[in-house]
């Protein structure tokens, strides 16, 4: 009988995981970001660059950062060539982050809010 119930433990333990993450999927699709809720969609210059994507969201991703006092976009295609050339204000404004010391900043000062659509391919 106690050979069973450390099973019958794990099997209490991945339920009770599983249902704690769903409502924090739930609520991250009702983040507001930039004014809006679902900004993939209710933002026309967001919404165009996802359209740009080719293939689905294990080799592209959407993410939402807090960078010196407001908010980033940084839209990762998995097919594109450089990674300091897809980052945007709310109001599709890109930023200059041409030169690499500048990037390195972006990358060192840049706090991560949230994951909006697939993977965040560049990270850290």
């Amino acid at each position: 009988m106690k050979k069973y119930t450390g099973y019958l433990f794990l099997l209490v333990f991945l339920t009770a995981c599983d249902k704690d993450a769903e409502p924090e999927k739930d609520a991250s699709r009702q983040l507001v970001v930039c004014g809006v809720s679902d900004p993939i969609n209710n933002l026309k210059w967001l919404n165009d660059q996802f359209k740009l994507f080719q293939g689905g969201p294990l080799i592209n991703g959407i993410v939402l950062y807090r960078y010196k006092g407001r908010k980033v976009i940084e839209v990762q295609n998995g097919y594109a060539s450089s990674t300091n050339q897809h980052q945007y204000y709310c109001d599709g404004e890109k930023l200059n982050l041409d030169h690499p010391e500048t990037f390195t900043q972006f990358k060192k000062d840049r706090e991560e809010i949230a994951v909006l659509y697939g993977t965040n391919l560049w990270g850290k």
